[in-house]
Order: structure tokens, then C-alpha cells, then sequence
């Protein structure tokens, strides 16, 4: 085996550094994938959330203020990263404007460093009633914008029996 080997030198260190360089392409590629790089999914982006971290007192205190209204039958609030997704249910057939004007109501109950900080992404529905039409509205607001932005494909909402 020495002799083997003294004859062909240059083969087995070419073999040599090919079998080092395939098993620390094996580790890292294990590790990267496998580990991932042991940070956070969101990166740097929520530096600083702990200053202004949404409670649940927070979404407690704009669920109980949206279900004062007799129009809203049901409302969510869920953060995530970022993103404060609210969700409101109102009554079939309620006005459709009047509901974007609800919706954009609830971000004054957030203080100006949340505003600031989060972004804003509402759904407001409404069933069909006798007299109107349904709705299923999506709208946004922005950190750094000053409006709620809503889309413009309204799509009826309909009870449809099976």
C-alpha cells in the first residue's frame, strides 16, 4: 500500500482534497439547510418591537370597542411581525361606506408609536340582506402612509344553500 501510494503522489492528494472539500461541502450545505442560519425569520426587521409591543390588552381594548356597535357582529385582531390584521363582521346589509369609516376608526385606538411602527390590514364583510347587497373588502395602511388604502374588486357576498 505504501508503494502505492509513493508512486502515485499526486493522485491520492488530489483524491485527499477532493474527500475534504466534498465533506465540508456536505457539512455546510446540512447546516444551512438543515439548522438554517439560527436567527429569526423576520431578520433585523422587528428591531426595536419591544418598545412598542401590541398587548393583549391592546387588541382586547379595539375588539371591545368595535362590539359596542350594534352593526359589527364579530371582530379579530391578530398581529403578526409588523402586521396588525383586523378583521370586522357586519350586520347583512350594512352600508358599505359607513364601514370603511368604522375600520378606519380603529386605528386611532393605537398610540402614535404603534401607527408608526405597524402596518394595518383590515377585512370587513357583510352578508346580503332583503334591501342590500354583501360585502368582502380588503384595506391596507401603510407605516409610513397617512391613508387606509382599500381595494377596489368588491366582491358580493352571498349565502348560497347547497
Amino acid at each position: 500500500m505504501r508503494k502505492a501510494i509513493s508512486n502515485n503522489k499526486a493522485i491520492f492528494l488530489m483524491i485527499t482534497i477532493i474527500l475534504i472539500c466534498a465533506v465540508l461541502s456536505i457539512i455546510l450545505l446540512f447546516k444551512y439547510f438543515y439548522f438554517g442560519n439560527g436567527g429569526s425569520k423576520y431578520g433585523d426587521r422587528l428591531d426595536g418591537i419591544e418598545e412598542v409591543l401590541i398587548t393583549d390588552s391592546d387588541k382586547e381594548n379595539v375588539i371591545n370597542t368595535l362590539k359596542e356597535s350594534e352593526d359589527i357582529e364579530d371582530c379579530s385582531v391578530l398581529v403578526t411581525g409588523r402586521i396588525i390584521y383586523i378583521k370586522i363582521v357586519f350586520t347583512p346589509g350594512y352600508d358599505l361606506t359607513s364601514a370603511k369609516s368604522e375600520a378606519a376608526k380603529t386605528i386611532d385606538l393605537f398610540s402614535d408609536d404603534k401607527k408608526a411602527y405597524y402596518d394595518f390590514s383590515f377585512t370587513i364583510e357583510s352578508a346580503d340582506a332583503e334591501d342590500a347587497e354583501g360585502f368582502l373588502l380588503m384595506g391596507a395602511k401603510n407605516k409610513n402612509g397617512t391613508n387606509l388604502v382599500w381595494n377596489n374588486n368588491n366582491t358580493t357576498v352571498t349565502d348560497e344553500e347547497e
